[in-house]
């Protein structure tokens, strides 16, 4: 666990100052996943001097940074000058199954700071600030130009999937439905697992042409590509027809409203009158509490005309669409599944 101070705890002045220092944190964790120190400890500690030799740093410097994410929990020195892995600082591994390496560097990487850093232009004009640094109306154009950068993001998406999506999975009842349409599945990281838990399923991931060309590899290696078609296409137009369950994960959440009913429309109409949606989203709470997605969304407003959503406002756009919420599936994860099914 971290060991940051809560906030509730301290007074107001310490309080302030330690949240507008955290951007220090979120920088000395990047440079620890860039640099793979997690992959040099492995299962063991090591010395300050052979993970400097083996990340070629300069150890004293390299003892500092250890030394700071250490007191929020991400490694421990086990003893003076020598760091060991923690429950956290172990996600930080690239061999880990369910690795958050790649999402982490990415928050840090130049162009993920360049709009960032523009918040308020968002807030101020009411426009993505991606429009203002790149001249795009939203981030996966900037991929096109940088291919770097969406193969980054892609693995950052893929490692996001596997440690909020699988739990969710488990917790789904897939055994009534024989095949599952995954839709703006991207490199296919929500699919694959699903074929993967239930090996009677057939899949299809639909995405743009270009996106399905990069999945065939991906799908090989998860080792569902013989049950799962790619399909390339626009569902905004139409979506592939014959399944009993389609899916949509974190899309509807970089739509604006009138997109999102469009989007649910077109679902709607290329679907059976007994089949399924489920939309996998993240649900703003109301209140002070603290949530990841209320963060997201902030995220959100600076790449595109998205937003999350509370409860209502889900409720509002799935009913415009021609759907009624049946039930939400929770696991313990900043996300829910809500289960559709079509108003006949």
């Amino acid at each position: 666990m971290s060991n940051f101070p809560s906030t509730k705890t301290q007074s107001p002045m310490l309080a302030i100052v330690e949240l507008a220092s955290k951007l220090w944190i979120n920088h000395a964790i990047s440079a620890a996943a860039k640099l793979g120190i997690a992959d040099v400890m492995s299962y063991e500690a090591k010395s300050v001097e052979e993970i400097a030799q083996a990340t070629e740093t300069h150890a004293p410097s390299l003892y500092r940074l250890l030394r700071c994410l250490a007191s929020v929990g991400i490694f421990t020195e086990v003893e003076s000058h020598s760091f060991a892995l923690t429950p956290m600082a172990d996600f930080l591994r690239n061999d880990h199954p369910q690795s958050l390496r790649h999402l982490v560097m990415m928050h840090c990487q130049p162009w993920h700071l360049r709009f960032t850093g523009e918040q308020m232009h968002s807030v101020k004009n009411g426009e993505p600030a991606v429009k203002k640094v790149y001249q795009i109306d939203a981030l996966y154009e900037y991929f096109d130009r940088d291919p770097e950068a969406g193969e980054l993001f892609n693995k950052g998406m893929v490692g996001l999937t596997r440690n909020y999506h699988i739990p969710l999975i488990k917790e789904y009842d897939f055994s009534g439905f024989t095949k599952v349409v995954d839709l703006a599945g991207g490199q296919g990281g929500l699919i694959a697992e699903i074929l993967k838990a239930n090996p009677h399923l057939q899949g299809v991931l639909f995405d743009l042409p270009q996106a399905i060309e990069q999945a065939a590899d991906f799908l090989a290696q998860q080792g569902v590509a013989d049950r799962c078609e790619r399909v390339g296409g626009d569902m905004f137009e139409s979506i592939p027809a014959g399944a009993d369950l389609y899916t949509i994960s974190y899309t509807i959440i970089d739509c604006s409203d009138e997109s999102a009913i469009a989007l649910l429309s077109s679902i709607r109409r290329g679907m059976a009158d007994n089949a399924k949606l489920l939309v996998i989203d993240s649900i703003v709470p109301t209140g002070d509490e603290f949530h990841w997605v209320k963060w997201l969304d902030l995220e959100v407003m600076t790449i595109g005309n998205g937003k999350a959503r509370t409860e209502a406002e889900f409720k509002e756009i799935f009913e415009k669409a021609g759907f009624e919420w049946v039930r939400t599936i929770s696991a313990g994860t900043p996300v829910s599944g809500m289960e559709l099914a079509p108003v006949k």
